[in-house]
């Protein structure tokens, strides 16, 4: 495996599930819990993360396989996708999008202020790991191969832990401004890459 293969992946995991942006949200939610608990809340969320995010890299391009989709399919509603979360991302707050994801959360089950589930839904998923974080390692694990793409998934992984068991110091550290421009500078990384995937799609499926 080359460097080239890995930071392929990695960049725009990076700007997908870069947790930078979501520190403010994540931080509220974690005042639901009791604070004796939050250290193993937040160590369930991130067990929830490594454990769906390796089985999607893993198994998910084989269910479509079985469904009859193609690499190019992938490569081609991937790139969409990713496109459209970049767009959303760009033109509209990170943080309230996922607020948004929580007050939903919240009207469904009444026992949101479990720690035990709390730490699973919606902060395991679909905060720190969403949609589109799941699309990119499913379509990635493809096209990019599944190695390569578990390495970037875990180095990722492990940069977003280490933020977010640190959390309360990062916030005061860095600051709103610089949390916002991160957030905004990565998604326009990731619309580029998500066109760069739609135009190989779309040449492959004409070309064939």
């Amino acid at each position: 495996m080359s460097w080239t293969s890995f930071l392929g992946v990695f960049v725009p995991l990076l700007a997908i599930t870069n947790v930078l942006p979501v520190l403010p949200v994540t931080l509220s939610i974690l005042e639901d819990v009791p604070e004796s608990e939050r250290p193993q809340a937040t160590r369930r969320a991130l067990t929830t993360v490594l454990v769906v995010g390796i089985s999607v890299a893993i198994a998910g391009g084989a269910l479509l396989r079985w469904w009859g989709l193609t690499t190019e399919d992938l490569r081609i509603a991937g790139g969409l996708v990713l496109l459209i979360f970049a767009i959303h991302d760009l033109l509209f707050s990170q943080m309230e999008r996922k607020s948004r994801a929580k007050a939903l959360d919240e009207s469904i089950d009444d026992d949101l202020g479990n720690a035990h589930e709390l730490s699973i839904v919606p902060l395991g998923v679909p905060i720190l790991l969403g949609p589109a974080g799941m699309t990119a390692l499913l379509v990635f694990g493809e096209t990019r191969g599944i190695v390569p793409t578990l390495l970037a998934f875990l180095a990722n992984f492990a940069i977003n832990a280490a933020l977010l068991l640190n959390a309360g110091l990062v916030r005061r550290v860095f600051g709103r401004a610089v949390v916002r421009a991160t957030g905004k500078v990565m998604s326009l990384v990731l619309a580029a890459l998500a066109v760069s995937m739609l135009r190989t799609g779309i040449e492959a499926t004409l070309g064939g």
